[in-house]
């Protein structure tokens, strides 16, 4: 498991996201109503984060938590797998590393890279699925995973030489697999007034972003 905090979302120490006191009592303030809305928010924001109440923090999302995994097709598959799904040497090659077919046989083994070509429309399924899902969804393209890289490539906590005591209005987590031989990745925030301070702080950034409880 590999786990990365910053710091604090709003203290004075050094590398922290400093917010105004106003600022800080107003999120406070927001945060003693359960469910209220955050402050801040954009109101013609371009892209909503979602953040999923789990009873001991929150979950982010950007896209909908719900939504059904996007699968892509057998011939994207084969092509991110490092196969050119058009020349039949290279399915060839896909079939004996990923499908199981003999190397000695697969000559003998009729229709193997026709039936290939018949399903490099179709979404992956089966043991491709699997694959996918384990490593390419639940480390990159999940909507957690999502929220990781894109929270994870701003700068959140750039006050470059900032010292001293401050309000700690909360932490961000950034975990990559939560258990061993997890490949999940995601993001939390430990509280409201996590969330209302990151949002500050994606507003002084002009990101564009609205966050949502869920």
């Amino acid at each position: 498991m590999k786990r990365r905090h910053f710091l604090t979302l709003s203290g004075l120490v050094s590398g922290a996201c400093l917010i105004p006191p106003g600022i800080v009592r107003r999120i406070r303030a927001a945060a003693l109503q359960p469910g209220g809305p955050l402050i801040l928010a954009p109101e013609n924001a371009l892209t909503e984060l979602f953040a999923e109440d789990t009873g001991y923090g929150f979950h982010l999302y950007l896209g909908d938590p719900q939504a059904e995994p996007d699968y892509p097709t057998l011939s994207e598959f084969i092509e991110s797998r490092g196969f050119d799904p058009d020349d039949d040497s290279e399915l060839r090659l896909y079939a004996i590393e990923w499908r199981g077919c003999e190397e000695d046989f697969i000559e003998e083994e009729e229709g193997v890279i026709a039936q290939l070509k018949e399903e490099l429309s179709e979404p992956i399924d089966g043991g491709e699925r699997d694959h996918w899902m384990d490593w390419d969804f639940e480390s990159r393209q999940s909507p957690m995973a999502q929220a990781y890289h894109y929270l994870s490539a701003l700068p959140l906590d750039n006050l470059d030489g900032a010292s001293g005591a401050g309000p700690d209005l909360g932490d961000l987590s950034f975990i990559e697999g939560d258990r061993p031989g997890s490949n999940l990745t995601y993001c939390t925030a430990d509280s409201l007034e996590a969330l209302a301070s990151l949002q500050h702080r994606l507003n002084e950034l002009k990101e564009g972003v609205r966050i949502r409880l869920v």
